[in-house]
């Protein structure tokens, strides 16, 4: 079974330093809490993808944060026809910015946005969201949004909850949207709001399954077999612990679904009409 990680940051340099040098306050918590020391050092990118092979994860979902991040994701994209790249788009510096970043990635060839509010302190409902994707729904871009429990204690957890990810999807019906880490500790909220809109994906990466509520892999076994999503969140998680976890808990009928096609649905396939 080829598997596609739904959620990766390659060990390079500039991947790196928000966690290293930088280190950012929304990630600072997580370096202990995920025991990522160790795998926070520089690594090849051809080593890497080695790496992945060894736990069966063909592809990777490689997600950038902010302009430079953005560059070289799709500088990667080109050299390597194993990362599908993701650009990080934000409003802080202006609406009109992020509509031009949309539009110029497009055209680069990005599979996805992503949007962080809770980093930034915003509501996914927010306003000064909505440009942003009404634009990514005229375009047929997916938008990849954090709802879940995040460990950044500066700021609160409700910025990403179902209720906000149900009226985004009322107000955008062919929206395509990927919850990053499924909504969990928000409880089954999000799986009715998964269930509810058509064009609504849930990816479990930085998850261990034996933690979460059993409504979750209920769901993804069953009535949401179709609209889960796998991912490790790497480095946070080693890969090959993350998909023996998995494997230990989906039926076998899913686990293509949920480790390979559902994420080139949530990403290529075509969203369903209002």
């Amino acid at each position: 079974m080829k598997i596609i990680d739904a959620r990766v940051r390659m060990r390079t340099d500039l991947m790196l330093k928000p966690w290293t040098t930088e280190l950012k306050p929304y990630y600072r918590d997580y370096v202990s809490l995920y025991k990522m020391k160790s795998r926070l050092s520089v690594m090849p990118v051809e080593e890497q993808f080695s790496y992945a092979e060894r736990a069966g994860i063909e592809r990777m979902v490689v997600c950038g944060m902010g302009d430079a991040e953005n560059e070289h994701v799709l500088e990667l994209s080109r050299r390597y026809d194993r990362v599908i790249p993701v650009a990080g788009v934000s409003v802080e510096i202006g609406i009109r910015h992020a509509l031009r970043d949309i539009s110029k990635y497009k055209e680069q060839g990005i599979a996805a946005i992503q949007v962080t509010p809770h980093i930034h302190k915003r509501d996914v409902h927010d306003r000064h969201m909505y440009p942003v994707y009404g634009l990514c729904e005229l375009m047929k871009i997916p938008v990849i949004v954090h709802g879940s429990v995040h460990f950044w204690r500066g700021s609160y957890m409700w910025h990403g909850q179902p209720q906000y990810i149900d009226e985004v999807a009322v107000d955008f019906p062919e929206l395509k949207m990927i919850v990053s880490h499924g909504g969990n500790g928000f409880g089954p909220p999000m799986l009715a709001v998964a269930q509810r809109h058509p064009n609504i994906y849930l990816e479990f990466s930085a998850l261990n399954p034996i933690y979460m509520a059993p409504e979750f892999l209920y769901a993804a076994n069953s009535y949401l077999r179709g609209k889960c999503l796998f991912g490790t969140d790497y480095p946070l998680v080693d890969f090959e612990v993350a998909v023996q976890r998995w494997k230990k808990v989906l039926q076998e009928r899913t686990q293509e679904l949920f480790f390979h096609q559902n994420v080139l649905d949530a990403l290529y396939g075509e969203p369903v009409p209002f």
